[in-house]
């Protein structure tokens, strides 16, 4: 496969050690079967000139499905995100040596490199790498002054960088305009190194490659960014065998206004001055890693799409393995399938506030019930268990719908803001890893008992995301993820004072941010401040120390809590035909009963009466009803 091979140090050219690279990729990371299809997908479909042979633009966005402005011109706002893919592809095909041969010609052997990149797949053949793709992925995106890649019959075979206006591909920012401050000149590519000490080849890199400054010095426009955005938004449930036309159809207006207005609330994350002038490495690295880890899980899917051929027909013998043209042609006119199951599951009400667009941006950033997977790739699915659209502001409901749910839930609400003419939705809710409890006392995160943290975030109209703090110290009793009172309403990380016999008090915000609900569920209050390490939650990536606190108040429209379902098909109890779904119902039910016995029971009549004493006290044991004397309150 390689067109040379590796000698000693400084005898082989970069060109040779990119392909025997490649080769190595091959038999490393990918299985014999997932070969065979890659090879039949590439070659059934490959452009030739002189010999070579090669995808364009063309044949790679109609290979991965990915619409062009055409696709969608009757849009204000069209799904063209194939120039984008392109680019980075180009950039990606040239590992390890970018700064010498990118963009590359997408052969064989550069499709091969990023296939195993972009799968996140590389560990298996690398010494030293590791899953760390941001510089790669922000190289591939900044607008560098690059060469345009060899031209085949007298055409581009690329869009260059996209500029700041329109569809300009002029090129982005001139390498002299001046260089981030944080670069470091003695950082090194660790990926690039591990690479090219998996071939004993480091002094070849040390003297063509080292880091490349440009890509540090430029940055990513906010036009290219919003271009993969929104083709990030629109395919984030995708799965590795699924058509790109399940989420590509159909995109009217109304869809792509929502994506569009999404994409700019993830980019509102980035400082004003980045939106302005471009995103820089520092920028997109912090952000990505700490507020985004997930927004590049969609390209995985997309491109293991390479790793299954429809041509190939592996139910019957044939000595080529290969189906016939008819066959072939018969699968690519097939009606594309059904629609993927949705996140929620059917129940007592239908969600005012989530729709694929803001399930998409939930999954940039929330795990499933491992941190190592984002929610829609998993098998977890959002289970109704109270809406103020349902169920009324009533806590009354609330505690009866939230504290019987046993497992992780998703807290979601939306508003405008307090005092204010302004009609712009502001959303933003909290995750919790752990059942809300009865009793503060039980409160705060354990390791024995998840290994996810909580966190706290805002969607729009800017991105925002405030980790769980993981220190012990930050989970002490009267700092609870989630606390819940019917006198003073619902807290998500804050200071829990210790009840009074003379007033009343109220919990107060505590660390880096919080979320203060009223007890008639009317009005909410965020708060998240650039400091703080005492608290449940750290502070936002996308804050700097300098920044003043965010403070929000809303009027609410809708508060959702949606319980999360591991497995909705599995069963984890002693009957094996229940699933945690249904056995969350039998406990609503259960509740249900022991309140209309509750209603039977005259447990104020007569305080010498020794028959209603003992059927109190066997209430308060049982604890479906409380102690008056205790204070009223729960925290998960």
């Amino acid at each position: 496969m390689g067109a040379g091979q590796s000698s000693e140090h400084g005898a082989s050219s970069p060109e040779e050690l990119s392909s025997v690279l490649a080769e190595r990729f091959a038999t490393k990371c990918f299985t014999p079967l997932e070969f065979t299809h890659f090879k039949d997908n590439f070659f059934s479909r490959a452009l030739e000139q002189g010999g070579l042979k090669y995808w364009n633009e063309k044949v790679l966005s109609d290979f991965l499905g990915i619409p062009d402005s055409t696709y969608t011109s009757s849009q204000a706002q069209p799904l063209d995100a194939g120039p984008v893919i392109f680019r980075m592809v180009s950039y990606l095909g040239a590992f390890p040596f970018q700064n010498t041969l990118a963009p590359s010609v997408l052969t064989f052997e550069a499709m091969v490199k990023v296939v195993v990149l972009l799968t996140d797949r590389y560990g298996k053949a690398l010494k030293r790498g590791h899953k760390d793709r941001i510089k790669l992925l922000f190289g591939s995106l900044a607008d560098v002054g690059r060469k345009t890649p060899a031209e085949h019959n007298g055409e581009s075979t690329t869009k260059e960088s996209e500029g700041a206006a329109g569809n300009s591909h002029a090129l982005g920012f001139s390498i002299d305009e001046p260089a981030n401050d944080e670069y470091d000149e003695d950082e090194d590519d660790d990926l690039a190194l591990a690479a090219l000490e998996s071939l004993d080849a480091i002094e070849v890199f040390k003297h063509d490659h080292r880091v490349d400054k440009t890509v540090y010095e430029t940055r990513i426009s906010i036009n290219t960014f919003r271009r993969l955005l929104m083709l990030l938004l629109v395919i984030a449930p995708l799965k590795p065998m699924e058509s790109l036309k399940v989420y590509t159809s159909g995109l009217d207006d109304r869809r792509m206004d929502l994506v569009k207005k999404e994409a700019d609330s993830i980019i509102a994350a980035f400082s004003p001055e980045e939106r302005d002038s471009g995103i820089s490495y520092k920028g997109f690295a912090r952000t990505i890693s700490l507020s985004l880890p997930y927004l590049f899980d969609p390209l995985t899917a997309l491109f293991e799409h390479m790793l299954f051929s429809k041509n190939l027909n592996l139910s019957q013998r044939r000595q080529n393995g290969l189906a016939t043209e008819s066959e072939h042609e018969s699968k690519e006119n097939e009606e594309p399938p059904s629609p993927p199951a949705a996140l929620t599951l059917p129940g007592s009400f239908e969600s005012a506030i989530l729709n694929p667009t803001i399930n998409s941006h939930l999954s940039f950033f929330l795990p499933s019930t491992s941190p190592d997977i984002n929610i829609l790739r998993s098998d977890v699915k959002l289970h109704p268990v109270f809406s103020t659209s349902a169920h009324g502001s009533s806590l009354t409901y609330f505690s009866h719908h939230v504290l019987t749910w046993q497992s992780a839930s998703l807290l979601i609400l939306q508003g405008s803001l307090a005092d204010s003419s302004s009609e712009e939705l502001v959303t933003l809710g909290a995750y919790i890893p752990q059942p809300w409890k009865t009793s503060i006392s039980t409160s705060g995160l354990s390791s024995k008992t998840t290994d996810l943290l909580p966190c706290l975030f805002l969607l729009s109209p800017k991105h925002m995301l405030l980790p769980g703090n993981p220190s012990p110290s930050a989970t002490k009793p009267n700092t609870p993820t989630a606390y819940f009172s019917p006198n003073t309403g619902i807290a998500i990380g804050c200071k829990i004072p210790a009840p009074s016999r003379t007033h009343q008090t109220y919990p107060s915000p505590q660390g880096a941010g919080s979320l203060l609900i009223d007890a008639n569920i009317e009005t909410a209050e965020f708060y998240a401040a650039p400091f703080g390490h005492n608290g449940v939650f750290l502070p936002a990536a996308n804050t700097r120390p300098e920044d003043a606190p965010t403070k929000i108040k809303l009027d609410l429209y809708t508060l959702e809590i949606w319980g999360m379902v591991p497995d909705p098909d599995a069963s984890f109890s002693a009957d094996p035909s229940l699933s945690p779904v249904e056995i969350q119902r039998a406990k609503w039910e259960f509740e249900a009963r022991e309140a209309e016995r509750r209603r039977n029971i005259n447990i104020k009549a007569g305080a010498g009466d020794p028959a209603t004493q003992s059927a109190r006290w066997l209430l308060e044991a049982a604890g479906i009803i409380r102690d008056e004397a205790q204070y009223a309150g729960g925290g998960g």
